[in-house]
């Protein structure tokens, strides 16, 4: 489904949904005790539906769950699309990986129940909930039928509603990583004050990603490939990956196309360079505009041919990533490849990649970041200007410095 239709339901069935099941946790509250839930934290569930880069994000937060109960049994709950993003962690069993495909809305309703039928029938004692305001979510987590569960809430801020569903409440901070966001929901389970919300400081020291890089074969597998297309490619070369398509989701947070093509023409002048242009198929007008710089003697096509396998083998053996803010740039973060990451209508300051070896470019407009948590990443800009005052001289220029190795 497309991101519009999916806001479309989350609003006008998602609030008067919210505000029914929230009336019937009142309900329960009031006349259906609980006891003291003596399996807490036995089986552990997260949820993070719709975006690659933060399943990845949420490593840290599942690797506390784990190191403060070591016999819990851990589960993932996400949309199919974004599945591999959880098993390149590997620290979730496979068939602990709970599944709903979102292509239509058939699918959608029918994954949904079938999945809530695996979770109920599992007895899921905890579930963490880390979509951000998100009806959709804190709905699906009532109707698990947990005894423990645990959400970011609005508390005094307006709009956003999501009912009252949530055993746990969680400030949600923007001035925060998200990734520290999601460490301060798993930290208030343990908490045992009576603060509306964790007080507690969640440095980034405390966040850190596993490293996977691919093993020696599998990177000789990929260079092979890519010397396949191209015979005159050694590996003594700079192995340069460009994502330069638009994100069907959030169109507005990509650099043009024409930059792109400008900036891989600005590295092909050095024969020691080699551009892998990456992303998902492109439509007929892109391909058409990216036919110009493709079919250079020194330019793989890769568009459309990589599964999450390949890009993690093949950004092991390549020196540079260039992209705007998406999902595979958190993919990367988990190898130690160098990154140029441009960001505009989103923030840096809770979206960077957890990799050392990134430098970020961001306009500082006034008017950015324009797509939060808050206006369910919605935002009325038709013209990102804050992206397109980032020149390609100026990301060649923080290019180099990796490709030069001054770059720190």
């Amino acid at each position: 489904m497309k991101l519009n239709q999916m806001r479309f339901i989350d609003y006008w069935v998602g609030i008067p949904l919210s505000f029914f099941f929230s009336v019937c946790r009142f309900i329960q509250a009031r006349f259906l005790r609980k006891g003291i839930n003596s399996n807490r934290c036995k089986k552990v569930l997260f949820m993070e539906f719709s975006e690659m880069g933060s399943a990845i994000l949420a490593y840290p937060a599942i690797k506390r769950i784990k190191d403060l109960t070591q016999d819990a049994k851990v589960y993932f709950w996400i949309f199919t699309r974004n599945r591999k993003s959880v098993d390149v962690l590997d620290i979730i069993s496979e068939e602990n990986v709970i599944t709903i495909r979102d292509d239509t809305f058939f699918h959608l309703a029918i994954d949904t129940l079938r999945s809530l039928y695996k979770i109920r029938r599992e007895k899921i004692d905890t579930v963490i909930d880390m979509e951000l305001f998100s009806r959709f979510s804190s709905i699906l987590t009532f109707l698990t039928g947990a005894r423990e569960k645990v959400g970011f809430y609005r508390f005094s801020q307006e709009g956003l509603y999501r009912g009252n569903l949530h055993d746990i409440k969680v400030q949600y901070n923007p001035h925060l990583h998200i990734s520290q966001n999601f460490m301060a929901l798993v930290e208030s389970i343990k908490d045992s004050s009576k603060d509306i919300s964790l007080k507690k400081a969640i440095t980034r020291s405390d966040i850190k990603l596993p490293v996977a890089n691919s093993s020696k074969g599998r990177r000789e597998g990929m260079f092979n490939r890519l010397k396949g297309i191209k015979d005159t490619l050694e590996k003594s070369k700079n192995l340069i990956i460009l994502n330069p398509l638009i994100s069907e989701l959030l169109p507005l947070r990509s650099w043009s196309i024409e930059n792109y093509l400008t900036l891989a023409q600005k590295f092909l002048e050095d024969p020691d360079n080699f551009i892998v242009m990456i992303g998902l198929e492109s439509s007929s007008d892109e391909r058409r505009m990216l036919s110009k710089i493709v079919g250079h003697e020194r330019c793989i096509d890769l568009i459309g041919k990589t599964s999450f396998e390949d890009l993690k083998d093949l950004f092991s053996i390549s020196r540079l990533l260039i992209s705007h803010d998406s999902g595979p740039v958190h993919f990367a973060s988990l190898t130690n490849i160098n990154m140029v990451i441009l960001f505009g209508p989103e923030t840096p300051v809770c979206y960077a990649p957890l990799s050392s070896n990134s430098t970020i470019m961001y306009s500082n407009f006034a008017c950015s970041p324009c797509v939060s948590a808050y206006n369910h990443r919605r935002s009325l800009c038709e013209d990102n200007k804050c992206l397109q005052a980032i020149t390609v001289d100026d990301v060649f220029k923080a290019a180099n410095k990796y490709l030069l190795g001054s770059a720190v």
